[in-house]
């Protein structure tokens, strides 16, 4: 009796497998798979200049009223082109508001193993605020943006994203 049951489930086995098999492979591809949340996105581009002149290094921020944003730099001719996560190009069709602010220039861009860290001098004095380290920042650190702010974090920009291709062109005021 002992020898039936063994083969038994010896016969069994191969079928366990092959059920658990064709049950986690359609999991599986479940998680791999964008699982129907794609979105989509029209392309926006444009030309951002502030008193008639093109702004350069400007950071042009398209939020929508739900979701994530898209963002794009501005070159030497103020011309942008917005990027949404993931570096897919465009932005979500639907309303959205619209944050202009400066930016330092790009530096190149090094891998993240380059071993390469930007370091920020510190001071520590052993009397000094109880011998907690004092940064050392770089002059005009935090030196105001020269885009007023109704262009940045009082802004009252907005635009609607439609299917298709979109073109916005800002014309800043500094006064």
């Amino acid at each position: 009796m002992y020898q039936e049951t063994k083969l038994t489930l010896q016969a069994a086995q191969p079928r366990r497998i092959l059920t658990l098999f064709l049950l986690t492979v359609p999991l599986v591809c479940l998680g791999c798979s964008r699982g129907g949340d794609d979105i989509k996105l029209a392309p926006v581009s444009g030309v951002v200049t502030m008193d008639g002149k093109p702004l350069t290094n400007a950071v042009v921020i398209f939020s929508p009223q739900k979701g994530n944003p898209s963002s794009g730099r501005t070159d030497s001719s103020g011309n942008y082109t917005l990027t949404y996560r993931d570096q897919l190009k465009g932005a979500v069709p639907d309303p959205h508001s619209i944050t202009i602010i400066t930016a330092p220039p790009e530096s190149p861009r090094q891998s993240e193993d380059s071993g390469v860290a930007e370091v920020i001098p510190v001071d520590t004095f052993a009397n000094s605020d109880q011998g907690i380290p004092k940064l050392k920042l770089p002059k005009d650190t935090f030196k105001k943006d020269p885009i007023p702010e109704r262009y940045n974090s009082k802004s009252e920009l907005k635009k609607e994203v439609v299917e298709g291709k979109n073109k916005f062109d800002f014309e800043l005021q500094s006064k």
